[in-house]
């Protein structure tokens, strides 16, 4: 049967593959109701970081030499899948800065956001893409993927220092956070123009937020954690306080749960 494989995806077309890909991202499940953090992660077995931080390096390795042109959460694509409100909002911020981005991405991987949008963001008469990731993730980018726009550190603090940045992603992150409002107050709490959430998991607006247990199949890698699902109202609110204004909002590509709604927002400093 191996020697099949490789003569089949010959022929299949890369959208078809592609959407194999993302049916894999479908198969994560989420279950469970818990107040708070540490009762959900009573019930979750974690995950082998260091069989994610080689897949994910490995995957971005293979976007950085050109052998492939995207990767999400150490998934390989024959596409780039973009989102274009962040896309848009990336050209907007520098539009407003003379042509300059300065980038903070907090818990952006090893950079998957920034080759995502690369060839769009090139043209910009500067580009300065800095990552906040756990520590061993941020030692791997420094030592792997670091170039002349993108760089690497393991705190927020580090990160303003290097950036200065007038623009802050936070791309499927809060919600695996034990404290994502205290996070949020931290980032807010600055003189950056834009600030722009993507691919993050919003309920109706009569539910409080809770957490759910989120499961993640063998085929991307084993693991379990806990995961938020919040009311959008908190969310909006948590950056209203600090002078921010809700510019936009928009349907994310993740449909995880019939109890949430994949979601974006760009929001704009006002004062």
């Amino acid at each position: 049967m191996r020697k099949n494989k490789s003569p089949l995806k010959r022929w299949m077309p890369p959208a078809f593959l592609d959407f194999c890909r993302l049916c894999s991202f479908r198969a994560i499940k989420l279950s469970g109701h818990y107040e708070n953090w540490d009762d959900a992660m009573a019930q979750c077995k974690g995950y082998d970081q260091s069989i994610i931080f080689e897949k994910t390096l490995a995957s971005a390795l293979q976007v950085k030499n050109g052998n492939k042109p995207f990767e999400r959460d150490s998934v390989l694509f024959d596409r780039i899948v973009y989102s274009w409100p962040i896309l848009a909002s990336l050209n907007w911020a520098a539009a407003q800065d003379s042509g300059k981005l300065r980038v903070l991405d907090f818990g952006g991987a090893l950079g998957t956001s920034y080759f995502q949008n690369k060839k769009f963001i090139d043209h910009l008469s500067e580009v300065c893409w800095h990552i906040v990731e756990q520590s061993k993730l941020a030692e791997l980018g420094n030592e792997h993927l670091k170039d002349n726009f993108l760089s690497f550190s393991s705190n927020i603090e580090d990160g303003f220092r290097f950036s200065s940045p007038n623009f802050v992603l936070l791309s499927s992150v809060l919600q695996y956070i034990d404290d994502p409002f205290d996070v949020i107050a931290n980032l807010a709490n600055r003189d950056v123009s834009v600030i722009a959430l993507d691919r993050t998991p919003f309920l109706n607006e009569d539910q409080k937020t809770f957490i759910q247990k989120q499961s993640v199949p063998s085929q991307i890698y084993s693991a379990s954690y806990p995961c938020y699902l919040f009311n959008e109202n908190e969310i909006i609110s948590a950056f209203t306080k600090y002078g921010y204004q809700l510019v936009e909002s928009f349907h994310s590509l993740d449909k995880l749960s019939t109890k949430a709604t994949w979601k974006g927002m760009i929001f704009k400093k006002t004062s």
